[in-house]
């Protein structure tokens, strides 16, 4: 079975003749193609409810080291299943194309599913056929022999233009990543470069909009055991948005996981500090009659996600305060819930307030009408609130196994 699992492609060729016959598949897969899935995959039944199925399958998408992406399938048997339950994983990196990220899950998805069906009443009707068998020692000196030492330096640019009659808008963006990532270090540096111009014209008037981002930031992280981490954040930034000619800071941090990092995946629980100092130059004179200032400043943030067959759950509470006047300080808090409550019916709700007493950087003066209306510069705000709720209910048959693009 073993190697059935690791070093095997699979051939399921099925003949039966209802859908009473097959298995009942349930795959909960936000980022997935899920159409070429259903196609694909058609020695199961798909069904519309993860109550209705003999075997639930969750796929989870997280950034891997590569900067590709890691999914992680969770199998989970239910009925005659039920005493069975399997995690795959399947690793993509960025030179895959979306056909080639569909093909590799669907084939895993074969890998997980054989680990159920060879002791089905269906077994007797599925042929295994070998592609290659991997060897081992050949596998691991190419692990061990990684020239770029697990390096991954990605670039992009952009480049967007929009023409109406009485509107124009163009922007510009560049990005240069490098990083690497092993169990122990995480190492990130960016650059970024964004430029927006906008125009509107009405018939008296004329709105012209200019907005200029650039950064470059760099993070180093340590894993001391598989609770604890430390590292720090380094950057410097312009942001004519914010009124910052020019700023650059520094801040150690340190993270308490109450969960075994490796878990992440389904449940995530962390507690991190950060202290730090920094340099502001500003474009226009401030509200606080500043032109550049030294700031010191901490901040303490809690972050729980939970991705469960029940639903997922995510809350991020953070507060930040400067250090030589405390009553500068900022609270934020991001939560949203996604629960099925029962067959059929799926709720999700979710919402963002945010207190804010810390914006230093607001230039003295009025906002003008195309601050306003065009947004190419920050307004003083004492807070920012945002709710959002959704609800579905879905009932009728059972299978969802048919594709029709017609029309």
């Amino acid at each position: 079975m073993r190697l059935i699992l690791i070093f095997s492609t699979l051939f399921l060729s099925i003949k039966l003749h209802g859908q009473s016959d097959l298995i009942n598949l349930f795959i909960k897969c936000d980022r997935c193609d899920n159409n070429f899935l259903k196609n694909e995959i058609s020695y199961v039944n798909h069904v519309r409810e993860q109550g209705l199925a003999d075997i639930q399958l969750f796929i989870y998408r997280n950034r891997n080291a590569n900067n590709g992406n890691r999914y992680s399938l969770d199998f989970i048997g239910k009925n005659s299943f039920s005493d069975k339950k399997i995690t795959l994983i399947l690793d993509t990196n960025p030179k895959f194309t979306s056909d080639e990220v569909r093909n590799a899950l669907k084939k895993k998805i074969d890998v997980g599913l054989i680990y159920f069906l060879v002791e089905s009443d269906i077994s007797d009707k599925i042929t295994i056929k070998y592609d290659t068998l991997i060897n081992n020692n050949n596998n691991s000196k190419k692990l061990s022999s990684d020239k770029w030492k697990n390096w991954v330096f990605q670039s992009a640019g952009s480049v967007n233009f929009e023409n109406e009659t009485s509107r124009n808008e163009s922007n510009v963006r560049l990005e240069l990543d490098a990083d690497k990532i092993t169990n122990k270090i995480k190492l990130q540096f960016d650059i970024d470069f964004d430029r927006s111009i906008s125009k509107y014209e009405s018939q008296n008037n004329t709105y012209l909009s200019k907005r200029n981002r650039k950064s470059i930031q760099a993070k180093s992280v340590w894993s001391i055991n598989d609770k604890w981490s430390a590292g720090f954040n380094a950057g410097a930034s312009g942001d004519t948005y914010q009124n910052i000619n020019y700023r650059y800071y520094f801040m150690p941090a340190i993270e308490y996981s109450f969960f075994p990092y490796y878990e992440f995946i389904r449940r995530e629980m962390v507690l991190n500090y950060r202290i730090g100092y920094g340099y502001r130059n500003y474009i226009e004179e401030t509200i606080y009659d500043k032109f550049e200032e030294n700031v010191y400043l901490h901040q303490l943030a809690f972050e729980t996600r939970f991705r469960q067959p029940w639903g997922e759950i995510y809350t991020n509470l953070r507060g930040k305060t400067f250090l030589q006047d405390p009553s500068k300080n900022s609270f934020s808090l991001d939560s949203w819930f996604s629960i099925r409550v029962f067959e059929g019916l799926s709720l999700r709700f979710g919402g963002e307030i945010e207190i804010i007493r810390d914006q230093l950087s607001l230039p003295k003066g009025n906002a003008s009408i195309e601050d306003l209306l065009l947004q190419q510069q920050e307004i003083a705000t004492d807070f920012r609130s945002e709710f959002r709720i959704s609800i579905s209910y879905t009932f009728g048959s059972a299978f969802n196994n048919y594709l029709n693009s017609r029309l």
